[in-house]
């Protein structure tokens, strides 16, 4: 079934006008608004976009569950996949979640990758930003694999979170850095590979 979407939705995505778009995936049974830019594909298993800003040739592909919150902007040529195989039954009992949830008035802009095999959580206001920064939920032998980013957080260029990665809230995520661990506390910043706390009681928006 999700491969015939991904048909259809290859079809919807090139559709000349933005209504259209909306249309034809309210019609692939997804609960849709705001803009889906030209060549933004969604083939999963359950969409909702509350009024959010998608641009050019985004890929939304998997079995999957999508929430994308009211007054998210999300930039071009981002790829969220969650592979089918995690569908099989081999897999069942490893307990992926399949949930890409991202909070309202985010911004992601261009040129990411999230790996959607487990959970990936973006916090209400919270910022990826720059380009090509990797976000992965599977791998080898790994059963703490969902990674979850707080409340009006930054994440700079070319950062790498690993399986059961994560931050708390207000923090920031130095460029270059890769996270390998769930960091729990708030108003900081880190960064290194592996990243680590360069400083506490900081808030990255006041300084900026």
């Amino acid at each position: 079934m999700l491969k015939l979407k991904l048909v259809l939705a290859a079809l919807i995505s090139i559709l000349p006008f933005n209504a259209l778009r909306v249309l034809g995936y309210r019609l692939l049974g997804y609960k849709v608004s705001g803009r889906i830019g030209f060549g933004t594909v969604i083939a999963v298993s359950t969409a909702h976009f509350a009024n959010c800003k998608l641009g050019y040739f985004n890929l939304f592909v998997g079995p999957m569950q999508v929430d994308i919150g009211t007054g998210a902007s999300i930039g071009d040529r981002n790829t969220f996949s969650c592979g089918f195989w995690t569908a099989q039954e081999q897999y069942r009992d490893k307990n992926y979640a399949h949930s890409l949830q991202i909070g309202a008035y985010t911004l992601i802009t261009s040129g990411h990758y999230f790996d959607v095999a487990g959970s990936f959580t973006l916090g209400e206001g919270s910022w990826i930003a720059g380009i090509g920064s990797q976000f992965w939920t599977h791998g080898a032998g790994v059963t703490d694999r969902d990674i979850r980013i707080g409340r009006d957080c930054y994440v700079g260029s070319a950062v790498r979170f690993a399986p059961g990665s994560g931050v708390g809230d207000k923090v920031i995520v130095a460029m270059g850095s890769v996270v390998t661990k769930k960091f729990e506390l708030s108003k900081a910043m880190i960064g290194g590979v592996p990243a680590a706390v360069l400083k506490i009681d900081y808030d990255w928006k006041l300084e900026e």
